[in-house]
């Protein structure tokens, strides 16, 4: 028996024969077909993918729920006797504040926004890293809202163990660094303070450019219209499965809080061209720019009202008007019913990502809203049923 011994050179003489040739092409073909095969199932595989790390989170706040933003959840709180029966009532349906009985109604309120705090930490440490961006922006709102008051505080001369009583950590926002700028002799040494803690950066340089020359109120709102700025790039900066359900988020909470910026000043009767700065500048989802200082320039909140009809929030704020408005607040709970809306379209036509995540951040802020306002009402003596009609409610009329 003969053994034939595989020549390289053979084989390769033979492969390029008209046979050989054959089947080197019909080999390419077939490697182009997987190759295309690959390139065309990487973008299916990126979307299962995307919608499996959502699938626990998204599971996880509807089992939590928001229950006081529902009827009988609302209906409860608002009928509690005394703080305790209140937050007795809160912890029942899964609010664990914490109310400690005999407590001031600055520790109460205290009490809530750490619970809240609290609550958007532990949502942040469980939710995928393609949307854990937006949530340490939107969470950057309340720390600059925090120091913002902690800055009011010094420019209105409270005494400083107060302000630093007052204020409470969240996010990048420690106690040291509250220490440290609410002991401050001036805002400019609190504003150095904070800078270096590298909270709230180019601050120091807000201070010197607007508030010196202008005042706190132009400075605090340079502030909080920074951290919405900052939540809409960083919710255009959100990979491209998240990027609508993120930027509508970011966008309508912009147009609403220029809509309370603005209810506010026709209220007071303040000119529209005073207005002007105290609003984010780059406009939201359907309030652009040019929307902005057409509203601006309405002469009252009627006319404001009726130049919003064709978008998103006109029809909250009409029925308002039409019961005839008292105060800003009346506004503030059509637009907080309004984001609750948001959420809720949010949730729904991005199930399978990050909407239902989404929902439930727009909605605990309504429910901490809520409870505040239940804990105020008892505080000041404020009747039952005045109290119901400063709670938001899911699912009720605009």
């Amino acid at each position: 028996m003969v053994v034939e011994i595989l020549d390289i050179e053979i084989i390769f003489s033979e492969l390029l024969t008209v046979e050989g040739a054959g089947i080197v092409a019909l080999g390419l073909a077939i490697a182009f077909m997987v190759a295309i095969f690959i390139a065309i199932s990487a973008g299916w595989f990126r979307i299962i993918l995307s919608i499996a790390s959502f699938a626990y989170p998204a599971a996880r706040v509807r089992a939590i729920g928001n229950p006081l933003i529902t009827r009988e959840g609302v209906e409860s709180i608002t009928a509690s006797a005394d703080l305790l029966d209140l937050f007795e009532r809160a912890e029942r349906i899964g609010h664990h504040v914490g109310y400690r009985e005999g407590i001031s109604a600055d520790d109460c309120e205290h009490l809530i926004r750490s619970h809240h705090y609290r609550l958007l930490t532990d949502l942040a440490g469980s939710v995928p890293d393609a949307i854990r961006p937006l949530i340490t922006a939107y969470t950057q709102i309340f720390a600059t809202r925090e120091v913002a008051a902690i800055l009011r505080g010094i420019a209105g001369n409270l005494p400083r163990d107060l302000i630093n009583k007052r204020a409470v950590p969240v996010g990048g926002l420690s106690e040291t660094a509250i220490r440290k700028a609410a002991h401050s002799d001036t805002i400019e040494e609190a504003v150095q303070r904070l800078e270096r803690s590298a909270i709230t950066p180019g601050i120091r340089e807000q201070w010197m450019r607007i508030g010196e020359p202008v005042g706190f109120a132009a400075f605090e709102a340079a502030l909080i219209a920074g951290a919405y700025q900052s939540l809409m790039m960083t919710a255009r900066g959100i990979e491209d499965s998240q990027y609508e359900p993120a930027v509508m988020m970011a966008g309508r909470m912009i147009d609403c809080e220029n809509l309370r910026i603005l209810a506010r000043g026709k209220i007071a009767g303040i000119d529209g061209n005073d207005l002007i700065p105290f609003l984010i500048p780059q406009g939201g989802f359907e309030i652009t720019i040019d929307l902005q200082k057409e509203l601006a320039r309405t002469a009252d909140l009627i006319e404001m009202t009726a130049a919003l009809r064709d978008t998103m929030y006109g029809r909250y704020l009409e029925p308002r008007l039409e019961k005839g408005v008292r105060n800003s607040g009346e506004i503030e709970i059509a637009l907080n019913r309004c984001l609750l809306d948001v959420g809720r379209m949010n949730s729904s036509q991005y199930h399978l990502g990050s909407g239902p995540i989404i929902r439930y951040l727009l909605a605990l802020e309504m429910e901490i809203l809520n409870l505040r306002a239940a804990a105020g009402r008892l505080i000041l003596g404020i009747g039952e049923e005045r109290g119901a009609a400063m709670m938001v409610t899911e699912g009720g009329v605009p």
